[in-house]
């Protein structure tokens, strides 16, 4: 006879099978790195060319360096604090991460939320022409500026490597990050390509397709080579997003993938993750999904291979180690 097993404890034996068949187990890129990290939350930055003084944290390892650089771009009414997470996970890596403050910067002194900016323009004034250009030419001038953060931080000096650097960024901030890897936007009308030659790889969390708004049309990625990682969730809907409607969605954050030409191309889609799941602050998704985690984790992979040459970070990202790592958790899409 066979005995009937009650409907609830089915239940929990599949939530927990479930659970299990989405928990990342541990690699290379998920275990902290062998570096002390510290961080320096105010660094004072000068662009004498347009008059402009940048606020920046810097997060580092401690250890004889060389080593590569990451900007990040924060999102819209956001700041330097934003994605503390991955920059610390990269920072233990060997990585300095160096996060400018941009003009919608929120001025609370609490992360989370929106808070209050320091644009009085608010969004609309920050999507207009010259407020995306200036955000972008933020990064320029920080790249302009790395003499500037090794007087500040004397534990730096001969430490930044500048000969690797990449630009991350999460939405507002993708944009900017997107634009440094050579995807062209409009500057009065016409399109621009605004991308800057020391950058080596982007990487651009929730970043826009086709947008009125931020002045990207249906050709601006076509001639976009410099290498990327674009990571998006299948529940990821930020706005302005497209032309005609308020809301993009996970087809829409596809684009930039969609739209590059090959070579060293990657799309993560990770499964439940929102516009806000990415930076660490909302936990793990239901499912049991750490949307936070393997942004960093898989973030680390994309530029172990792309700043510091990694051939074993190449293979793992472009094989099926990858692909059976994530598993049920998200999808690792590839055009090399």
């Amino acid at each position: 006879m066979i005995s009937r097993i009650p409907l609830a404890l089915l239940f929990l034996i599949h939530y927990a099978t479930y659970c299990t068949s989405v928990a990342a187990q541990d690699s290379a890129y998920s275990a902290v790195g062998e570096h002390k990290v510290i961080v320096v939350h105010t660094v004072k930055l000068q662009d004498k060319k347009r008059n402009k003084n940048i606020e920046a944290l810097v997060r580092y390892p401690d250890g004889a360096g060389p080593f590569p650089i990451v900007v990040f771009s924060h999102g819209s009414f956001a700041n330097k604090e934003a994605f503390g997470p991955a920059s610390a996970h990269w920072a233990s890596h060997g990585y300095i991460v160096i996060h400018p403050n941009h003009a919608d910067a929120r001025i609370d002194a609490e992360v989370g939320g929106l808070g209050r900016s320091r644009s009085s323009g608010g969004l609309s004034g920050a999507l207009g022409s010259g407020g995306r250009i200036e955000r972008i030419k933020d990064v320029t001038s920080v790249l302009d500026a790395l003499d500037q953060v090794e007087t500040a931080i004397p534990a730096l000096h001969g430490k930044l490597d500048a000969n690797w650097i990449a630009v991350a960024g999460h939405s507002f901030g993708a944009y900017v990050a997107q634009c440094h890897g050579g995807v062209k936007t409009l500057v009065d009308g016409k399109p621009e390509n605004l991308s800057d030659s020391r950058v080596k790889c982007v990487v651009a969390i929730s970043a826009q397709g086709e947008s009125q708004n931020y002045g990207l049309t249906a050709e601006s990625w076509f001639d976009a080579r410099t290498p990327a990682l674009h990571i998006t969730g299948t529940r990821d809907r930020s706005a302005p997003d497209r032309p005609g409607g308020p809301f993009g969605d996970v087809n829409t954050k596809k684009i930039p993938f969609e739209r590059s030409p090959a070579g060293g191309k990657y799309l993560l889609i990770i499964e439940g993750a929102t516009h806000v799941s990415f930076g660490g602050k909302l936990g793990r998704l239901r499912g049991g999904v750490d949307a936070a985690g393997l942004t960093k984790y898989v973030s680390l992979a994309f530029l172990d291979a792309f700043l510091k040459q990694n051939a074993q970070a190449k293979a793992w990202l472009d094989g099926e180690e990858a692909t059976n790592w994530l598993g049920r958790q998200a999808s690792l899409q590839r055009k090399l």
